[in-house]
């Protein structure tokens, strides 16, 4: 039996998440239009628990297959057995200890150990991590690669909702129809704060530089132009629009770095790329401190990762805050109460102690397995 208050069992289930409306594409044909999702669940030996969540767009996008995370939740997760989980950053250690790699599976634990925390002590975790600077958070939409016609109904639809922040995904099989793209959307988007062209690191350089030129006239971000920090950085020159890093920024070294490269201007984090919550707050205020800013978030997923990212982003100093995404509204299914929802574009942040939402088990089926 596990000593009070330490990590006495991990129960690991599978969610199979499903998009509203039609499936999303993204740069070089990747498209979906269900998720395969991972979520933990860490008790304690006095009965507190805790919830955490992993889960990615699309395998192709980014690492997190959902097999291979819950694989790798099994060693992991005996090897959190008996620590205290409000030592968030000794639990993370002891993971990096136990296996290498694998952020995406660390950030499940890491993120349950952050809502333990904050039900152990009584306060939020945004609170936890210096304080709540807002109370409500502005979030950006995303709009697929699509026909123009269908790219300018789904613009229409976004300002519809409310959103005054757009990410507009490129990256087809001509630089061009990308250049025509993002004009389409600049001109059905007139008005609102910020428009991001993301192209997912899908362009080479050579197009990129050419993409750059002609829209350079554009109020408009550029995101992951390119694969590498390299690319990025020699694109970033030949531009006056500032550029947003996203699938290269693996921590807080990665940033330092890719500002040493003169390769960004802004920051994309998202939870399971990094780590889960204990790297990514070091990764936030690195960023903060170099002057860049960013937004908090994660690839896929529903209430559970949501919540989390609007925790991190709520405790972000605000002129260094660019917005927030909620991944759950990609998707169709409900497992949590209190969880944050867009309306009129803009999320709260939840009131109660740790994550502060209600988890429906019964949605969740049995688990897979149980570590003990």
């Amino acid at each position: 039996m596990a000593a009070t208050g330490t990590i006495g069992r991990v129960d690991v289930y599978a969610v199979r998440y499903h998009h509203v409306g039609p499936s999303f594409a993204l740069s070089g044909g990747r498209r979906a239009s269900e998720q395969d999702g991972t979520i933990v669940r860490v008790e304690t030996g006095d009965g507190l628990v805790g919830w955490g969540e992993q889960c990615v767009f699309t395998p192709s996008f980014l690492p997190g297959f959902g097999p291979s995370t819950r694989a790798v939740l099994e060693p992991l997760a005996r090897a959190v057995l008996g620590a205290d989980p409000c030592r968030v950053e000794a639990v993370h250690a002891r993971m990096e200890a136990a296996i290498r790699g694998y952020a995406y599976a660390k950030s499940a634990l890491d993120i349950a150990c952050w809502d333990l925390f904050g039900k152990a002590t009584g306060r939020r975790v945004a609170d936890l991590l210096g304080g709540a600077r807002q109370e409500e958070l502005q979030l950006y939409t995303g709009i697929g690669i699509s026909s123009l016609d269908e790219t300018r109904e789904r613009c229409s639809d976004a300002l519809a909702a409310g959103f005054r922040q757009v990410q507009v995904k490129v990256g087809t099989s001509s630089w061009r129809a990308d250049v025509d793209r993002i004009e389409a959307c600049v001109e059905a988007l007139a008005g609102v704060d910020r428009i991001i062209v993301d192209a997912n690191g899908y362009w080479s350089q050579a197009d990129a530089v050419r993409v750059v030129a002609a829209i350079d006239h554009l109020d408009v971000y550029v995101e992951q132009p390119c694969a590498s920090v390299a690319e990025c950085a020699r694109v970033r020159r030949s531009s006056r629009r500032p550029f947003v890093l996203d699938e290269v920024l693996t921590g807080a070294r990665e940033i330092v770095e890719a500002h040493a490269s003169d390769a960004l201007d802004a920051v994309r984090l998202k939870l399971a790329n990094v780590g889960g919550i204990t790297p990514t707050r070091r990764a936030r205020d690195v960023a903060v401190a170099l002057g860049l800013p960013l937004t908090v978030e994660d690839s896929g997923g529903g209430d559970i990762v949501s919540t989390a990212a609007t925790h991190v982003a709520c405790s972000t100093e605000p002129k260094f805050l660019l917005g927030g995404y909620l991944p759950s509204e990609m998707v169709a299914e409900r497992i949590a109460v209190g969880a944050p929802r867009a309306e009129q574009g803009v999320a709260r942040l939840p009131a109660g102690p740790g994550l502060g939402i209600e988890i429906d088990e019964s949605a969740l089926g049995e688990p897979l397995f149980r570590v003990e």
